[in-house]
């Protein structure tokens, strides 16, 4: 796009970045230089940015909204993997190492999830000539792994009341959005079921370990609802 457009949609766009996120840690020069390279591309719900196995490499920037991150399963279904929000950028796996996309990228929510694509190839030029792009890109990159290492590990050690509970942090921490005080609505419509795939379990065992945690969160509504972060993060420590 354009410098004038570039300009606009960062002015207009930065807000829904979170400080953390990929495009909410960078400074507006390294947001524009991204924004100049891209191509603004929206999705309605359902559909899909990235396919699994597919050859391709391009990277998205995620403007506004939300995408989950599904993997096939050997028996023919899926399961979710992560949940992805506006600032976050997702398909750099693929352009980095040149392999074919190894999970699948799906719009949802309400809203059309709005995004900046870019090839691969203008991505990492960008990164050459702004080093805070090449700095987030790996501290993204690592943040990633990180948390995949330690959801195996609390796979076989961690109770699944423990592991959701660190999940329900995790989210809260990472884009939670505080409401009626110490509240706070975690702004994503997962079934009970999509639960369960996050931490390894059945939709029937993620329902019990919500009940386990209902004095610390509300899971009657869409939306789940931290009520105690506090008591839910001694949960996740295992105190």
């Amino acid at each position: 796009m354009d410098r004038a457009a570039a300009e606009r949609l960062v002015r207009e766009a930065c807000s829904n970045w979170r400080a953390d996120s990929f495009l909410g840690g960078l400074s507006r020069v390294g947001q524009l230089a991204l924004a100049g390279r891209a191509s603004l591309v929206s999705f309605a719900s359902g559909a899909v940015l990235i396919e699994e196995g597919d050859i391709s490499s391009d990277v998205f920037l995620l403007v506004a909204s939300y995408v989950k991150v599904t993997a096939a399963l050997a028996d023919g279904g899926w399961t979710l993997v992560a949940v992805r929000m506006s600032g976050d950028l997702v398909g750099e796996l693929a352009g980095m190492s040149g392999a074919p996309r190894s999970a699948s990228v799906r719009a949802c929510g309400v809203a059309p999830v709005t995004a900046m694509r870019l090839g691969w190839s203008e991505f990492d030029a960008v990164a050459e000539e702004h080093p805070e792009v090449l700095r987030r890109l790996q501290e993204t990159v690592s943040r990633k792994l990180t948390a995949a290492t330690r959801r195996r590990v609390d796979f076989h050690h961690r109770s699944p009341t423990v592991r959701l509970a660190r999940v329900l942090v995790e989210m809260a921490d990472d884009f939670g959005q505080s409401v009626r005080g110490r509240e706070i609505i975690l702004p994503v419509d997962l079934k009970h079921m999509e639960w369960g795939e996050l931490i390894g379990v059945s939709e029937s065992t993620a329902y019990r370990a919500l009940r386990e945690l209902r004095n610390l969160v509300d899971a009657h509504h869409r939306r789940v609802i931290v009520t105690d972060l506090t008591g839910l993060r001694k949960v996740a420590d295992g105190v």
